[in-house]
């Protein structure tokens, strides 16, 4: 019987453990319901409007220590939190 290449990619991916958050997303975590809903809604807002610099300030005032990249990141969908 010869053999035949089994595609598991599938079951590969499923199996990868869990990267742990970004900055934001640990950030997020440690955030009362209400600032993380605030947060959540600034993250989606267009950056243009509310950009990085005010979201690290404001994490920064909440004792949370984020970089701009790291925000970025986290709105772009390229960061941990995002990992498919």
């Amino acid at each position: 019987m010869p053999d035949q290449a089994v595609d598991l990619s599938e079951f590969f991916k499923l199996a990868r453990p869990k990267k742990p958050p970004c900055r934001v997303g640990f950030a997020i975590t440690q955030l009362k319901p209400a600032e993380r809903t605030q947060l959540n809604a600034a993250l989606a807002t267009d950056s243009g409007i509310i950009n990085a610099g005010a979201i690290r300030e404001w994490l920064r005032l909440r004792g949370q220590d984020v970089s701009n990249s790291a925000i970025l990141s986290h709105r772009q969908g390229s960061c941990t939190c995002h990992d498919s």
